[in-house]
């Protein structure tokens, strides 16, 4: 999968125009960052969703945190709902600095990532949900059902040992934050150690590595 990450730090006019090109040279996905200093990542996708054809979308990465996992959920189920069934719920442990300026620096964890996505998928499959864990839920549930309905793609933001393990036997895929060959292979190892315990009926799983790139008409400005 060949996919791309925007950053709305930008007009999301000029943004919404990127994704379209994006789609038009091929992309298989588009990726909004979601930290709150930046323009509403969802107001991005649900723009991008109605401007575009077949590319999927989502998050990459939202967290549990900030907003409510449910909430997360009902919020991924629509853009799926306005992209027609194309949308991918990128979760992770978010970025702390920015979670830190929240007071959410101490929050971070593989077990808050895990019983978010873990619900939202329940909650998609039109599930009512009582949770009592890394957050609280009782008799949860949304007035609708996302085209894709639980199938909605799962991506784990992460770069930890247990982070990449946990992915590979519960998620679709592992955004990896790193491009070196011996990153990857490093990561490719953990992946490896968690298809190990990966459920058959669970399908494919997706590697995708995060490679940062800066793009400009002069290399040496780029």
């Amino acid at each position: 999968m060949l996919g791309i990450e925007l950053t709305p730090e930008h007009d999301l006019h000029r943004l919404v125009d990127l994704g379209v090109r994006a789609e038009e040279a091929g992309y298989d996905a588009v990726y909004s960052t979601c930290h709150y200093n930046n323009r509403d990542p969802w107001a991005f996708l649900s723009q991008l969703a109605t401007a575009t054809d077949e590319v999927r979308l989502g998050p990459g990465v939202a967290n549990p945190y900030e907003t409510h996992p449910v909430t997360l959920a009902s919020r991924v189920a629509t853009v799926d709902e306005l992209s027609e069934g194309r949308a991918v719920f990128g979760l992770g442990p978010g970025d702390p600095s920015t979670l830190r300026n929240l007071g959410l620096e101490d929050e971070r964890g593989l077990r808050s990532v895990l019983e978010a996505f873990k619900t939202a998928q329940k909650l998609w499959a039109g599930e009512r949900v009582d949770h009592d864990g890394s957050f609280d839920a009782t008799d949860a549930g949304l007035n609708y059902e996302p085209p894709q309905g639980a199938s909605i793609p799962v991506h784990v933001g992460g770069e930890g040992p247990h982070m990449c393990r946990m992915a590979a036997k519960h998620a679709d895929g592992l955004l990896y934050n790193g491009s070196h060959p011996k990153d990857l292979a490093w990561a490719r190892d953990q992946v490896d150690d968690g298809l190990g315990d990966r459920p058959e009926h669970r399908g494919e799983f997706d590697l995708i590595a995060y490679a940062a790139v800066s793009v400009a008409e002069d290399g040496e400005a780029a």
